[in-house]
């Protein structure tokens, strides 16, 4: 059996809870199906990253079933949330540039961007690192990548909930 299982099922919980929220908000805000194109990327990241955050803190336990050795477990959760972590940032890059977002933006870089534009591929790096054993305490890695993805997901989903709704036809 693992450790951490509380504080896992807690992150499950509010990676839930923050979906079903966002279904909310979308109903309410959003009576047309024409966003903005950075309306569409931060709810896509919103998204992606929460369910990144679902699946990663059930990783561990569905792993459990299969594998005995509890290194074995958080070294495969971190290779999951490492995979998914990697494929979001890459979808939202991938986004960005094709909708050309950057050069149209004028709003200058924040503190709070450069960390998030550093701390997102760290932590990658660090989930492929901690699956391949050379890093000790993967579990704690595993729940700080949970963490993190929960915390880009409610930046988006505060940014969501603070834009004017979309009103064009």
């Amino acid at each position: 059996m693992i450790d951490h299982s509380d504080l896992l099922l807690t992150l499950t919980q509010i990676a839930m809870a923050l979906l079903g929220f966002t279904g909310v908000v979308i109903a309410l805000k959003h009576e047309t199906k024409v966003w903005a194109p950075l309306e569409e990327i931060g709810f896509q990241a919103l998204i992606t990253t929460t369910l990144t955050a679902l699946i990663a803190s059930l990783l561990p336990s569905i792993f459990s079933i299969v594998v005995e050795e509890e290194q074995a477990i958080w070294r495969l959760s971190n290779l999951g949330i490492g995979i998914l972590h990697f494929a979001n940032l890459l979808a939202i890059i991938i986004k960005t540039s094709k909708s050309k977002i950057i050069q149209q933006s004028d709003r200058k870089a924040s503190i709070k961007d450069i960390v998030d534009l550093i701390l997102g591929p760290v932590l990658i790096v660090s989930h492929f690192i901690a699956a391949r054993g050379w890093i000790p305490w993967a579990d704690l890695l595993l729940v700080i990548g949970i963490i993190q993805q929960l915390y880009i997901g409610m930046g988006n989903f505060l940014r969501l909930v603070k834009s004017a709704p979309n009103t064009a036809k």
